[in-house]
């Protein structure tokens, strides 16, 4: 029988007093408060980086000390020391960490400041980091005032796409080059895109009658933008078909999570999309990702009661591995918001948006 065996790990611990802080304090106020400023932190990107054994933690952080590893051997974090280099508006590393062939690893800034500091923002930054050498280096802020909620690399092509926020644009940036293409504004984002085997970009855009998400696809070849007049399979009267989730299943197919806790399956070349199923009762699916053994892992869930899933494609059959909670601590994620797998199989969650705590890292160690 297939199981899961959970340890969280504590990097910094902030408590919040209730509920009602966390929903209703602003920017401003998280910024201006020493319980939160250092301390109140979530884990928003992770990845397992094989080059270095080390997993790489992205984070939501007020004090911008955003980019962080953690060492599965040693159990110690470490930061990378992004504070050199950023500035106060980047405060979070938002499903926007890609590892290229060379070792570079590529990021991008998130934001959490309201509309009233909208002009004193710079916008957020693309930036590499070479792991060797500890260097972070700013490439560019590809759309002034606006933020990057996610990224996707094509490391063959050498180029970044992008979906920035508040102001939901696509855009992509060149790397030799040092240029940026904005392909305006878009209403909506994916929490994640992919890139197909033609290496065009998948992704969302808002359908503004019907208040929709649709799926759009960037033709790096043709330099166009295909708009769909569709997008997933709705769960409910008030799903909109929110992308939570997206990969390259490395057989010709896209697969994707959906908010509403939905896998379903993307022929980028006939832009058809086939549900495959719904595993938990539970909403979200943002954690997703293709497994050494060929087996796709899906976390799912909220409000605590997150689970991770098998699914083997073979079969078409879910597994479910277990809830994310860890006995010793008697506490579980509150969101799983990415999820990675290290050399051994061992899955690596972050957790987001916790009302009563700082994020912890959560290491699943996985048996079938």
């Amino acid at each position: 029988m297939a199981s899961l065996k959970t340890k969280a790990y504590v990097l910094k611990d902030a408590k919040i007093p209730n509920k009602e802080l966390f929903y209703s304090n602003t920017f401003k106020e998280w910024v201006a408060d020493e319980r939160f400023y250092h301390d109140l932190i979530y884990f928003t990107t992770v990845m397992y980086n094989p080059n270095d054994g080390l997993v790489y933690c992205g984070l939501t952080a007020y004090d911008n000390d955003l980019l962080w590893t953690f060492d599965p051997e040693t159990k110690e974090f470490r930061s990378c020391g992004y504070q050199k280099v950023g500035e106060r508006f980047d405060v979070k590393i938002h499903r926007s960490l890609q590892l290229a062939k060379d070792g570079m690893i590529y990021g991008a800034t998130a934001c959490l400041h309201d509309l009233d500091q909208r002009t004193e923002a710079p916008g957020g930054k693309l930036f590499r980091y070479d792991p060797k050498t500890n260097k972070i280096e700013i490439l560019a802020i590809p759309a002034p005032y606006d933020y990057i909620q996610t990224i996707a690399l094509d490391d063959d092509r050498g180029i970044l796409y992008g979906f920035t926020y508040p102001v939901w644009k696509l855009f992509r940036y060149d790397i030799a080059s040092n240029q940026t293409k904005d392909f305006g504004y878009v209403g909506t984002g994916p929490h994640i895109p992919a890139i197909d085997d033609q290496g065009c970009v998948w992704g969302t855009w808002k359908d503004m009658y019907r208040k929709r998400d649709n799926l759009l696809r960037y033709n790096p070849e043709a330099d166009e933008v295909t708009y769909f007049d569709y997008g997933l399979p709705l769960m409910s009267p008030v799903d909109i078909g929110t992308v939570d989730s997206m990969l390259n299943g490395g057989d010709g197919y896209l697969y994707i999570g959906t908010s509403a806790g939905a896998l379903c399956r993307l022929d980028p070349k006939t832009a058809e999309v086939a549900y495959l199923g719904k595993p938990d009762p539970e909403i979200r699916m943002p954690g997703l990702i293709l497994g050494e053994n060929g087996l796709l892992y899906c976390g799912t869930g909220t409000e605590g009661n997150t689970k991770i899933f098998a699914y083997d494609r073979e079969s078409t059959k879910f597994i479910e591995l277990g809830r994310v909670y860890d006995p010793e601590i008697n506490d579980s994620s509150f969101i799983l918001h990415h999820i990675t797998e290290a050399d051994d199989g061992t899955i690596y969650t972050g957790e987001t948006d916790n009302p009563r705590r700082s994020g912890y890292l959560w290491e699943c160690k996985v048996e079938m």
